[in-house]
């Protein structure tokens, strides 16, 4: 199938479904989908060739593709959301974002988000990611950290980011928590003494939030493991996984 098409049509939509169909394993379905832990169709095409796909339909008219919306797999949606991360336009792609985030089902969907993050945005993203984080969806919050997440080489960031996650005190949703506790765990390996200190200090933190952080590094390769055992001193107690 032609991918990089100057137009998109309405009966196009039936082609492409076709299309993905034919890239489809299911003998890994069972597999995958456990681990997305998604209820959408899932032909379990290899993540190589949705970017693939993606890329393709981005080097002609992306915007016609992007508005016939087609949202009948967890591969349509991913593409769709891979699409997204290739434009460039700040405003453009907040308005594809918004309607992806209505059909952003599971963490793999979030996950696969890269944005073009500089100086010229940074404020604007920083802005969008305080916004989901208020969000009632959790997939979206786990977005608004994700975004902080892209940020984090940029000392000038962490501030927010400590300030995000101390607001983050009543947060119960796992993918949420889990995205946190990465967000954490990389503050620590890269600014070490200011989140240490940050953490000492604030003694509100989310529990499960601060414990996902350690343990994910004392599982990292980033640290030694003197390093690692100091950290055991920073749990929080009458913390459960449940």
């Amino acid at each position: 199938m032609e991918l990089n098409k100057m137009e998109w049509m309405i009966s196009d939509r039936a082609f492409f479904s076709d299309y993905l169909k034919t890239f489809q394993q299911k003998d890994k379905e069972a597999w995958s989908r456990n681990i997305l832990q998604t209820k959408l169709d899932l032909l379990c095409i290899p993540t190589k060739v949705l970017s693939s796909i993606a890329d393709e339909i981005s080097k002609g008219n992306y915007r016609a593709f992007l508005d016939l919306k087609i949202f009948d797999s967890y591969e349509s949606i991913a593409i769709y959301g891979k699409i997204i991360s290739k434009i460039k336009d700040f405003d453009e792609m907040v308005h594809y974002l918004t309607v992806y985030l209505d059909v952003m089902e599971n963490w793999a969907h979030c996950d696969l988000l890269s944005f073009k993050i500089d100086q010229s945005n940074k404020d604007k993203f920083l802005t969008l990611s305080e916004l989901y984080l208020m969000d009632t969806r959790t997939f979206v919050r786990r977005l608004g950290l994700m975004i902080l997440f892209q940020m984090v080489k940029d000392r000038s960031v962490l501030p927010i980011i400590f300030d995000s996650i101390k607001k983050l005190k009543g947060e119960n949703e796992y993918y949420v928590i889990m995205m946190a506790g990465w967000l954490l765990s990389e503050c620590i390996i890269q600014y070490r003494e200011q989140t240490l200190e940050y953490m000492s200090y604030e003694k509100e933190l989310n529990q499960r939030i601060v414990n996902k952080g350690i343990q994910k590094c004392r599982e990292s390769r980033r640290m030694t493991e003197i390093e690692k055992d100091q950290l055991l001193s920073y749990k929080r107690k009458h913390w459960s996984s449940s």
